[in-house]
């Protein structure tokens, strides 16, 4: 059955119809736009139901980047890194939909896993997935989002959270200096305060106070870019350290969610910096867990490509209701 999907991030919101396909699904109609353009949800999906050249399917699927409240009308979520507000029960009512669910965007990417073929992401450690185990994805991007999916009586279930809001581990001395730096601003300094894409402004500017030098007024692209041509050797130093930090993350996720499925990666960032991967001690950190680092050899990790992956997770979603 036809439906209606969205992925709503702090940038962009992405919309599409599913239909079903084989084991999986395929994506018409598909649009991008820029969230800044409207002033909340109903005007994007008003502009973009009004450029489809199809009858709308009369049931949707929201995934939202925020914590989505349970409620028996299909739920509702404040979008926090946004400021738009989205309610199931009120879409139900503008657009005369028969059914709208809504989902966390990583609860969605999660839901998306098992779909996906080996064109859909990288292999950054390539050992054995256990067949049947949970597997777990995060994902710096605006904001940094992480779930998780498992197995239960041969179906799988979503483990959403709210991880990029949980206090920053450090693994080095460097680290905990960055830290202090970084705890002058916000204290205590959360997972999102670094790995995010505003999260490296405030990196670069812990970066330079470690050197004692003035932080230019970059944005997250400046860092990345002066980073990656090697023009400011503290934006590169500080996308050094933004993967470190994001192995420690990745292997604290594998961790809690027991993911010997996988650690799959994704958000807009590693895939514009990961040439620097060799460079950083991303693996060692992911790795380094103290008595449990022979578990975490265990546990594969991927980095996802750039798509549409959280799309089908609300189709699949759909289908699961």
């Amino acid at each position: 059955m036809t439906s209606i999907v969205a992925d709503i991030g702090g940038t962009n919101a992405r919309f599409a119809i599913a239909s079903p396909a084989g084991d999986g699904y395929r994506l018409e109609a598909l649009k991008v736009v820029d969230c800044q353009r409207f002033a909340d949800f109903d005007a994007a999906l008003h502009h973009w139901l009004d450029g489809l050249d199809q009858p709308a399917p009369w049931r949707a699927c929201i995934a939202a980047a925020g914590p989505v409240e349970r409620t028996a009308a299909g739920g509702r979520v404040y979008m926090t890194n946004l400021g738009w507000s989205i309610c199931a029960e009120a879409l139900r009512a503008e657009f005369q939909f028969e059914q709208v669910e809504l989902i966390n965007d990583f609860a969605a990417l999660a839901q998306s896993l098992p779909l996906l073929s080996v064109g859909d992401y990288a292999v950054l450690r390539d050992v054995p997935r256990v067949e049947g185990a949970a597997m777990a994805v995060l994902g710096p991007g605006t904001g940094l989002g992480v779930a998780g999916l498992a197995a239960e009586n041969g179906r799988w279930h979503v483990m959403a959270g709210e991880g990029g809001h949980a206090n920053l581990g450090v693994g080095s001395e460097r680290e905990l200096q960055l830290l202090q730096f970084m705890m002058r601003e916000r204290c205590p300094v959360f997972n999102e305060w670094v790995l995010s894409g505003s999260g490296l402004v405030n990196l670069y500017r812990a970066v330079c106070a470690l050197h004692g030098r003035p932080a230019e007024d970059y944005t997250p692209p400046d860092v990345g870019r002066h980073g990656l041509d090697g023009s400011d050797p503290l934006c590169r130093e500080t996308l050094i350290d933004f993967l470190n930090f994001l192995g420690s993350a990745a292997g604290d996720t594998a961790l809690y969610l027991g993911a010997r499925g996988g650690v799959f990666i994704g958000g807009g960032i590693l895939p514009r910096i990961a040439e620097l991967l060799p460079e950083s001690a991303f693996e060692q950190r992911f790795l380094a867990k103290g008595k449990v680092e022979n578990w975490m050899e265990t546990v594969p990790l991927y980095a996802l490509k750039a798509g549409y992956q959280a799309l089908l997770g609300a189709a699949a979603h759909l289908g699961d209701c």
